[in-house]
Parts: structure tokens; C-alpha cells; sequence
């Protein structure tokens, strides 16, 4: 190569990296200018037996993690997707569950080999058709008896490796337990040893061993799936575990995305995950949920509002990264509401403001990314009675100054913000914190009652 053709190359390669560099600073790209085509060679839907859906305008096939394929379609109406629904039933496929949220429909059909997911919104005349091999479906029900309160667990965590982590125990009225993440793993596994002292204290008198119905995780970050790995290296034996829920992306996007670390072997990483599931856990089913799943653990019911299949042709290669694949779940329980966000990513949000409006309103609100994502059009529609924020206490005073967090802040119909880096706390279901003690908005030198006194406890 000649001198000049070196340096044009190099000049290029400058180019190149600061147009990216600046490409991704803007919180709020829109997601449909960087499109996430299908690898070459993929199989598309069509051949996995399906029939042709022929209306709308075809957007495009993505593959995503496993089997599962996504085909999208724009400039549909609620009459494509009833056609298309009757057409699966015509070749043999059978309803597993469908229902409405406002005016989007949903749809999940079966046959011995696989399963279709059907979505429909009415704002964007979206439509898409999510296949994949038949795996472990959403349990729709799941009976069980009231021996004890429902409680919620808030877990601070006291790793050393990161200041963040999200970890939230439920205690069902059967007493077993529904966890959602569970935090940053750490050297010394302290929270994962932190975790099984919880579930110890909490789980019902004479039982040999906790049960957990169901381990939910909103995204692959290790800050929410590190614990788990620990926690499965030292206590796998000591609990029993009944289910394990998330879609995570497929390693080719990871490997590409803000977060390729997460491809490694550290203990807090998807490599140890995977490998866990295998040595610890090859019987536990793997539930995959996508956008439109209703499922219960126990007595708690979740509705599904968003996955990493509703970003395409956008990816987690664009804009906010691997936290724009959090799933975004609607939880009830115990006559009350709870919104689980994760991390949920700034083009996450916006494509669910399209999508839902009335919907989004919950008692509670998990502050998404640990107080910094989250925006103040999303946070309006839900307007929260309660809201959760999984932020370290030296970064509460930060998060706390964020709009969209001082939007609730200022809004005096939230009662109460309860804060993991003030302590690990636990209220009872269904909450009511009048005779409890509580601060509406605490401060960095905010101590929690350690666990297992009751945030909301009635007094007498």
C-alpha cells in the first residue's frame, strides 16, 4: 500500500470513530434510522411452517437470541391481525392465551413444535409475528394456598465491584418467593450470602429448604444478574428453584454492543450465568417471555409491556445499549400495581409511549437505571402513589436532581420514595405506610429500620 492510500485509510479510520463516537451521545435517537438487518443465511419465518402474512408493509426478519425470529410489519389494522391469527388456526396452531391492552391486541398460538406470538399496537399500526421453537410456555395460572403475608423486600447491596445493582425479594402468601434481579455479585459472594439470609428469615416456619417460583430478570447487566451467579455457586443446594424468566439479546448483538464485557468469564457475567444453568440447573425451565405474555407466579400477576423484540429494526447496538433490552412488566398483587423497569433505555420509553398510555399507571414505580433513565412524558402517564429506587446512597442526592425524577419529587399525590442505599428494607402487601415509620423523600442520611422490621407496619 502506498504511502497516501495509508493516509487517506488512517484519515478514514478517524472519521469513522468520532462519527460514532458523536452518533450515540443523543439519549433519544430515533430508533428506526438504524436498522439491525438479519445475519445472512437466517431462516426465515415463512420456513419454519408459518403462513405468509401478506398486508401492511414488511419492515423487516430479525433474528433474535436462540430460535426466535421477529418479522415486523407497518400500515396494518386490527383486521390483519384477526386474518392472520384465523390463518395460524387454519394451519393447525392452537390459542395458548389472548387478550387487549387498550386497543392492542395480543395473541400467543401453539402446535407441538412451536410457538407464535402475535402483537398488534393501534397507535403505530405495528404489527409483528414472534416465532421460535416450542420451549416452556408462561404459566397462565398457578394455584396455591395463604399461609402468610405478602411482603417486598428492597436488598441493598454491599459489593465492593460497582455502586449500583437492582435486587427486590418478594414473599408470596404461600411463602415461596418471587425474585426480580438480585444485584451486583462481588468477590466475597457477601450478597449473595446476604440474599440467602433473607429468604432464611422470611421463608415459613418448619420449611425445609425456600422455594422460588419464579427468578425474573430484567436485563443481562451484572449489576442485576451477578448475584445470581454467586448466589448459584454457594446456595444452590439451599434453595429450589421453580422457574427462571428474561429474554436476553442474542451474543452476536452483546458482542457488538456497549456491554461485550458481558460475554466473559467473570463471576458476574453471562458466560458464568449460562454455565450455572447447566451445572446447578438443567430441570429448572427457562421461561422466555415476549411482549403481549401474561403470566402468574402464584397469586402475582404480570402482564408483559415491552421486550427487546419491540426495538427492532433497532437494537441494543444503538442509543442507551444493553439497557434498552429491559423488559418492561406490569405486576399485581395483593390489590395493588407495580411497574418493573429495569434499566428500561430512553428509545425503550419512547416506543412505549406510542404504544400505551393508560396502562403505564401504577401504584408502584421502579425507577428505571437506578434513577437515571426514565423520562417525565413516562412518568407522567404512570403518576405513582410509591415509587422504588435502586440507587447507592451516594448518588441519591445526584439522582434526585434529575428532571424526571424531581418531576415526582415535586408531585404531591407520591406518598413516599423508599430508597435501597438508605438500607435494605421490607413492607407488607398491600402497603399503606400511615402508621409506619417512613420519610416521604429521604436524604443520604436516611437509615431505614434494618430487616425484619416493617416499613408500614400498624402500630398496636
Amino acid at each position: 500500500m502506498s504511502l497516501y492510500s495509508k493516509i487517506v485509510s488512517f484519515l478514514m479510520s478517524v472519521i469513522a470513530f468520532f462519527t460514532g463516537l458523536f452518533s450515540n451521545t443523543d439519549k433519544k435517537q430515533d430508533p428506526t434510522l438504524q436498522p439491525d438487518p438479519a445475519a445472512p443465511g437466517v431462516i426465515d419465518a415463512e420456513l419454519y411452517g408459518l403462513p405468509v402474512f401478506e398486508a401492511g408493509e414488511k419492515t423487516g426478519f430479525f433474528r433474535s437470541a436462540g430460535s426466535t425470529e421477529v418479522l415486523r410489519y407497518d400500515k396494518t389494522c386490527a383486521a390483519d391481525f384477526s386474518a392472520y391469527r384465523k390463518a395460524l388456526l387454519d394451519a393447525g396452531f392452537e390459542v395458548y392465551d389472548e387478550h387487549g391492552i387498550e386497543n392492542n391486541l395480543f395473541a400467543t398460538l401453539i402446535n407441538d413444535t412451536l410457538t407464535v406470538n402475535l402483537s398488534w399496537f393501534a397507535g403505530t399500526g405495528t404489527l409483528r409475528i414472534v416465532a421460535e421453537e416450542r420451549g416452556p410456555l408462561c404459566p397462565l395460572t398457578d394455584e396455591s394456598e395463604r399461609i402468610c403475608d405478602t411482603l417486598l423486600t428492597g436488598m441493598k447491596g454491599e459489593t465492593t465491584v460497582a455502586s449500583e445493582g437492582m435486587g427486590y425479594i418478594i414473599r408470596l402468601p404461600d411463602g415461596s418467593f418471587c425474585i426480580i434481579d438480585g444485584g451486583m455479585g462481588d468477590p466475597d459472594h457477601v450478597d449473595a450470602d446476604k440474599l440467602m439470609g433473607i429468604l432464611n428469615a422470611q421463608k415459613p416456619e418448619g420449611t425445609d429448604k425456600p422455594v422460588i417460583a419464579a427468578w425474573i430478570f430484567t436485563h443481562l447487566h451484572g449489576d442485576h444478574v451477578g448475584v445470581f451467579n454467586c448466589f448459584s455457586l454457594d446456595h444452590h443446594d439451599d434453595v429450589v428453584i421453580e422457574k427462571l424468566i428474561y429474554n436476553f439479546p442474542k451474543e452476536e448483538e452483546i458482542a457488538l454492543s456497549d456491554s461485550p464485557y458481558m460475554l466473559d468469564d467473570s463471576i458476574y457475567r453471562w458466560n458464568q450465568f449460562k454455565k450455572n444453568l447447566a451445572d446447578f440447573y438443567p430441570d429448572v425451565p427457562v421461561v422466555k417471555v415476549h411482549t403481549g405474555n401474561r403470566f402468574a407466579v402464584r397469586v402475582a400477576a404480570f402482564e408483559v409491556l415491552f421486550t427487546l423484540d419491540d426495538l427492532y429494526p433497532s437494537s441494543i447496538l444503538n442509543g442507551n445499549g444493553m439497557n434498552e433490552s429491559s423488559l418492561l412488566l406490569k405486576m399485581t398483587l395483593e390489590g395493588q400495581t407495580f411497574l418493573w423497569t429495569g434499566d428500561f433505555g430512553f428509545i425503550s420509553a419512547d416506543l412505549v409511549l406510542l404504544e400505551y398510555k393508560n396502562t403505564l399507571s401504577c401504584d408502584f414505580l421502579q425507577l428505571a437505571h437506578h434513577g437515571m433513565n426514565g423520562t417525565a412524558e413516562l412518568y407522567n402517564c404512570v403518576d405513582p402513589t410509591f415509587t422504588l429506587l435502586p440507587v447507592w446512597n451516594g448518588g441519591l442526592s445526584a439522582m434526585l436532581k434529575e428532571d424526571q425524577n424531581r418531576l415526582l419529587v415535586c408531585n404531591p399525590t407520591m406518598r413516599q420514595m423508599i430508597v435501597t442505599g438508605c438500607g435494605t428494607w421490607t413492607i407488607r402487601l398491600p402497603y399503606d405506610p400511615a402508621f409506619g415509620t417512613y420519610l416521604r423523600i429521604p436524604t443520604d442520611k436516611t437509615v431505614y429500620p434494618a430487616y425484619p422490621d416493617l416499613l408500614g407496619e400498624k402500630k398496636g
